[in-house]
């Protein structure tokens, strides 16, 4: 076990592979055949470990034929959590589409004949920014790893033409870094249907030339807006009070030991009180 991630060094080999035409994706197919979807190694062996984002730990979970239903219902994300997900990075002209499924991030490389490094598990997300907001003024699309339970951001990147995003096995797809394209990212879904719908998506979202940081031929660019006079503020006393409010997500000092996120990212919670999150 490295600090960061657990390594797997061989695991049976995928049904699709990629075609064998360039050094790149000979490279990728070899990181790929020797890794199969987790939730396939989750039914056929007895113990096996995975990381949790519940816990933020390394557990070891028993899985027999009596209890695999139970375990494969609770990889799968509800209804419920969805929306939760998709509220939580909902904002102004922003599209947000939330997977079925949980995933397992993996990263390695193409350069080496190394393995795949577990780095987080959690919810899959797609935000397609319009870049006509003040806030998020640049037209991109990101992937994001929630945190199941919080919502929170374990991992994200942007999808741009450098991206590379490919399907490299059954419930497997990766994808370069973008901050560094010899460093491979790996998805890891626990539904077939739910890679299948995330694939679907990434498509419909990449056929758009300026989504992923690419101009049309022929086509010239907007003329900048004249930047309009803003508004002067309202009177405290015309601002009511909120409506039609949905409590959706809520923590406090006693989910520090079970979410990784508030372990990592917020030291000393234990002296903090819920109002101050």
């Amino acid at each position: 076990m490295k600090p960061g991630g657990l390594v797997f060094g061989s695991c049976p080999q995928l049904e699709k592979r990629l075609p064998e035409d360039s050094e790149e994706e000979r490279a990728v197919r070899h990181l790929t055949s020797k890794y199969d979807s987790f939730h396939g190694l989750l039914l056929q062996q007895q113990n096996r470990r995975r990381v949790s984002s519940l816990d933020g730990s390394e557990t070891a979970t028993d899985v027999s034929s009596s209890s695999s239903s139970t375990a494969e219902e609770r990889l799968q994300v509800t209804d419920q959590e969805r929306l939760q997900v998709e509220t939580f990075f909902r904002g102004l002209k922003t599209q947000v589409f939330v997977c079925g499924s949980l995933a397992n991030l993996y990263l390695g490389a193409t350069s080496c004949e190394g393995q795949w490094e577990l780095h987080h598990m959690g919810i899959p997300v797609l935000v397609l920014d319009s870049g006509e907001t003040r806030s998020r003024n640049k037209r991109r699309i990101q992937i994001v790893l929630a945190e199941r339970g919080t919502c929170f951001t374990l991992w994200q990147d942007v999808i741009d033409n450098l991206s590379s995003y490919r399907v490299a096995g059954k419930a497997f797809h990766t994808m370069h870094l973008s901050s560094d394209h010899s460093v491979l990212v790996g998805l890891s879904f626990d539904s077939l249907v739910a890679a299948d719908e995330m694939w679907s998506h990434v498509e419909r979202l990449t056929a758009c030339p300026e989504n992923i940081s690419l101009s049309v031929p022929g086509r010239r660019g907007r003329k900048p807006r004249r930047t309009p006079k803003p508004q002067p503020l309202p009177a405290k006393s015309h601002i009511s009070q909120p409506c039609c409010f949905q409590h959706v997500t809520s923590v406090d000092a006693a989910d520090r030991m079970r979410y990784l996120s508030l372990r990592s990212l917020v030291p000393g919670l234990e002296h903090k009180t819920v109002t101050d999150l």
